[in-house]
């Protein structure tokens, strides 16, 4: 799920940092105001990698940041965390994420589609010497079987055991 919002940095905090077990760590949380008709103050956190980034930004500037917003219990009370993980300039192009909602095509970048992979002969490894290109495979027939042992509506069992 990808959220972004769009919003006026008000605010920088500053920096905090502490080790973990995972090893040393920092946080910058900033404040964003959102641009609609009843405008939201939102804290967000930044985290060692995206610190540098926000350093680019001043107060007052337009940002646009792509956020996860997670959850958690802890001694029976709720804490909700938003994290940036991009942050932007609003019209900034946007590089393509490769990653798809389930169950959609992969797409290329910018909206190409992909190439369809070759279709294989059964049993046909699928290798080329290195730098040559691959050659398209002959066409099946109707009726003709990759396995010269697999006949239609013979014993359905085919296990070598």
């Amino acid at each position: 799920m990808e959220l972004q919002i769009e919003g006026k940095l008000l605010q920088k905090l500053d920096v905090e940092s502490g080790t973990s077990a995972r090893g040393e760590w920092k946080k910058q949380n900033f404040i964003i105001e959102t641009v609609e008709q009843y405008p939201r103050k939102i804290c967000i956190a930044a985290w060692t990698n995206s610190i540098p980034i926000l350093d680019t930004f001043q107060p007052g500037e337009m940002i646009l940041v792509s956020v996860s917003i997670e959850s958690r219990e802890f001694n029976g009370r709720w804490y909700t965390d938003v994290r940036a993980w991009r942050i932007d300039r609003p019209g900034q192009m946007q590089q393509p994420q490769m990653q798809q909602p389930y169950g959609q095509p992969m797409q290329q970048p910018y909206g190409q589609p992909m190439q369809q992979p070759m279709q294989q002969p059964y049993g046909q490894p699928m290798q080329q010497p290195y730098g040559q290109p691959m050659q398209q495979p002959m066409p099946q027939q109707p009726g003709q079987y990759p396995d010269p042992q697999f006949q239609p509506g013979g014993d359905t069992n085919d296990l070598p055991f």
